[in-house]
């Protein structure tokens, strides 16, 4: 084989370069994800969003890990999502898997915000995880 030209070793240097910053943009994002996994309590940093009044309405919201979740309102959460989304889902490519949407919903690194009534009974809710995509940490909301 012939000598490598100064390019070429130049070239080849360019791109080690290039995939060592790429693997450490990659290390830094999956940092701020497992620093936000390691999360025991999200409550403190929005308790004051935590409640909503108008006139005809009084809610309360808190926020927990679903492996702290109440396993009724779990029940809930997952039979909700599949009458209001249901339809949605059998629309596109992707389909309705149930079993597959209670595992996404049921991940160890999920949380959820309820909203409830103030009989106690819930209202709404939002399922949401800290997750990698694409090499970008990103929140799945």
């Amino acid at each position: 084989m012939g000598k490598k030209t100064v390019a070429a070793v130049n070239k080849n240097k360019e791109k080690r370069q290039a995939r060592k910053l790429e693997q450490r943009r990659i290390a830094d994002g999956m940092s701020v994800v497992n620093s936000a996994n390691k999360l025991q309590d999200l409550a403190t940093h929005c308790k004051e969003l935590l409640v909503y009044s108008n006139l005809d309405l009084e809610v309360d919201m808190y926020i927990q890990r679903v492996t702290e979740l109440d396993k009724n309102v779990l029940k809930w959460a997952i039979d909700l999502t599949e009458r209001n989304m249901k339809s949605l889902y059998e629309t596109c490519a992707w389909g309705w898997n149930r079993d597959r949407k209670v595992e996404e919903m049921t991940e160890d690194h999920a949380w959820y915000l309820i909203a409830k009534k103030k009989n106690g009974s819930p209202l709404a809710f939002s399922h949401f995880r800290f997750d990698m995509d694409f090499g970008e940490p990103v929140l799945y909301w």
